[in-house]
């Protein structure tokens, strides 16, 4: 094939292969558009739904100052210790007090005594009555009293609280309340999240702390994000936790959202890249195959003309000659005998092509079968080359099994066969060594006969083994021929269900054989339909 050809195609595979690039950059571009987009969206909606946060606890906090918690919300209070009596500090001993002062220090007073105790516990204990005692006491585990946790067990058991749980959680809260000096003033408040996944706050206003908690799951649904973010430190999803955007909610210590960006599955991607390079590549591919039929097919026209040409040299030489000969002839010149001997010859040569060719073109058409006797066939085909093989000084050895060989049966299309065979017996008689001998041996194998043609001859090349069999393919060789035989051989083979074997070397001649079925696949279904009267 010529650059005219391939120059064309070349470039058709280059524009292939550059529109291949751009589209998989394309679809990686746009991958990549798509995820940064995708990220940008997490990363607003982290922000926003940790301010819808904040916003939410702010609402908390008013209310828990108002007194008016919303549900979930637990609230703490007590009164900064320590916190000394102003209105009542006149030194006096409370046991000497009147009881009208000492109630007025139960329900109302929130100072302590020069010795850091509340007074409202200490008038109670110097009034002595129950009534007193109960007030203190609810005053005192209500956080309303300033109290050093320490004291606390001690005054509670002066008050008859005993085992009051809620004494215990009283100093656990103490405990665990900041120092008044780091308490911000409200508003402000100082809020942490705590291992127990909740959000505490803590602030002070006059001499009072104010402390509040709530669990963190219920500000995410109060604020209505609970479908978009999750807590940080919550386990997402396998193969998530790299991908997903984090917002810190402001002025919570330990708080930080996250949202899972909505980036699309990368396996469509992977998919449509490999669609589209398998396309190209099967662009390739399919080009590779058309420039193959292309080449086979100019090849085939080669081969045809080639044929023609060879055709037409054989037709031109024994017209030329049998032209010549009766010229000859019409003017009384030469040996009549002779010359008529000679137009016979050549007649009969230009007779042999002709059916060459009309065999050729009859390749295609399906076997005619009938009974046939395959040793009869073999002998008729050696006796009508034995003329042919005597001109080159070749022996044909043959052995005729006779009346044996004779009741051996085969459904054939005998004169398909009786071709290939000619075919066979004349290449060996051109292609062998010249004098030499060329054995024919018929023999059954199985269900099958095997018909063998066998010479002295050079041999056929390696690369030559193949391809001789095609249509038109001639080996190398120096003998005039189509390239027919051997495509007609094996054409004959094929239509009975059977095949041709070939074992050669080079330099040791070559022996062909044609194995064939005794009876055809299909022959019986056939011979039925030949005996169906029309």
């Amino acid at each position: 094939m010529n650059w005219r050809v391939l120059l064309p195609i070349g470039l058709l595979l280059l524009v292939i292969l550059i529109f291949g690039g751009l589209a998989d950059r394309a679809i990686v571009d746009q991958a990549r558009s798509v995820e940064s987009a995708a990220y940008a969206k997490a990363d607003e909606t982290a922000r926003l739904a940790a301010f819808s946060v904040r916003a939410t606890l702010a609402r908390h906090e008013l209310a828990v100052v108002a007194r008016d918690p919303g549900p979930g919300v637990t609230v703490y209070r007590h009164v900064l210790f320590p916190r000394r009596s102003l209105r009542h500090g006149t030194g006096q001993p409370y046991g000497e007090r009147s009881a009208v002062e000492l109630v007025d220090l139960v329900q109302n007073s929130s100072g302590t005594t020069a010795q850091g105790l509340p007074e409202a516990v200490v008038a109670a204990a110097a009034l002595g009555t129950a009534d007193s005692k109960t007030k203190a006491a609810h005053r005192l585990v209500s956080g309303q009293l300033p109290v050093h946790p320490d004291d606390l067990p001690f005054l509670a058991q002066a008050l008859g609280l005993g085992e009051d749980p809620r004494v215990e959680s009283l100093e656990a809260r103490l405990r665990a309340a900041p120092a008044a000096a780091s308490l911000p003033i409200f508003p402000d408040f100082r809020r942490t999240l705590t291992k127990r996944g909740t959000v505490e706050g803590w602030s002070r206003r006059d001499d009072e702390g104010i402390g509040y908690e709530v669990p963190a799951g219920i500000l995410l649904e109060q604020s209505q994000i609970s479908n978009r973010a999750r807590l940080a430190n919550d386990p997402l999803p396998s193969g998530d936790s790299a991908r997903r955007r984090i917002a810190p909610v402001p002025d919570v210590v330990g708080l930080e959202l996250a949202v899972s960006p909505g980036v699309p599955s990368r396996l469509p991607i992977r998919t449509l890249r490999a669609g589209l390079w398998a396309a190209v590549f099967t662009s390739f591919l399919g080009i590779a195959a058309a420039l193959r039929a292309f080449s086979r097919e100019a090849a085939a026209v080669a081969r045809e003309k080639a044929f023609l040409a060879s055709v037409t040299h054989e037709l031109r030489t024994p017209l030329a000659a049998i032209r010549l000969l009766g010229e000859t002839l019409s003017k009384g010149r030469g040996n009549s005998q002779d010359y008529g001997a000679l137009v016979a010859q050549e007649s009969e040569r230009l007779e042999a092509l002709i059916d060459r060719v009309l065999a050729v073109t009859r390749m295609d058409e399906a076997p005619s079968f009938s009974r046939v006797q395959p040793c009869e066939i073999v002998t008729s085909v050696v006796q009508l080359m034995k003329p042919r093989a005597e001109h080159r000084e070749v022996t044909i050895d043959w052995h005729d099994p006779g009346n044996e060989g004779s009741r051996l049966e085969a459904t054939w299309d005998g004169e398909a066969v009786r071709q290939a065979l000619l075919n066979l017996l004349d290449n060996a008689i051109k292609h062998g060594r010249r004098g030499g001998r060329i054995g024919v041996r018929a023999g059954q194998e199985g269900e099958s006969l095997r018909l063998s043609v066998a010479d002295d001859g050079p041999g056929i090349r390696r690369h030559d083994r193949k391809r001789i069999f095609g249509r038109f393919v001639r080996g190398e060789t120096d003998s005039a021929g189509t390239g027919l035989g051997l495509a007609l051989v094996q054409q004959v083979a094929q239509a009975h269900g059977g095949r041709v074997d070939l074992v050669t070397e080079e330099g040791r001649g070559s022996t062909f054989a044609l194995v064939l079925p005794l009876v055809p696949p299909g022959a019986g279904i056939a011979l039925e339909e030949q005996r169906v009267p029309l």
